[in-house]
């Protein structure tokens, strides 16, 4: 496992902490989809919907390229089609939605709730 891999899951962990920290069901780490990845599946039992979240990670934070800036169109595409294909697969239908939580200096630094197309 490569550094950057390392720092990856690591953020995971702490994301994950996170989200059960919130009252949230983990469902799922890394779920693979074919090419696609999900990096965590969680239940928010508060909006009673699966949350489908993607863990960026960092050392620290750039003001010239803020964390959140590195979750562009196409890998909200690629989100997109792996929460499609996860939802075929477990034959759900239910509402859900996407997330992203920035993790720096070891820390929850932003939690972006509803990134792209929502399940209802």
């Amino acid at each position: 496992m490569t550094l950057a891999q390392d720092r990856g899951r690591h953020g995971e962990e702490i994301a994950t902490t996170f989200l059960m920290g919130l009252g949230y069901e983990i469902r799922g780490r890394n779920v693979r989809l074919m090419r696609d990845e999900i990096d965590i599946i969680a239940f928010d039992p508060e909006e009673k919907m699966m949350v489908f979240v993607e863990v960026k990670t960092r050392r620290q934070n750039s003001e010239a390229y803020p964390i959140r800036t590195s979750v562009d169109r196409r890998k909200k595409h690629a989100m997109q089609r792996a929460v499609e294909r996860w939802v075929v697969a477990h034959d759900y239908d239910g509402p859900g939605r996407m997330d992203l939580i920035c993790i720096e200096n070891e820390t929850v630094a932003e939690h972006l709730k509803d990134i792209g197309a929502r399940l209802y």
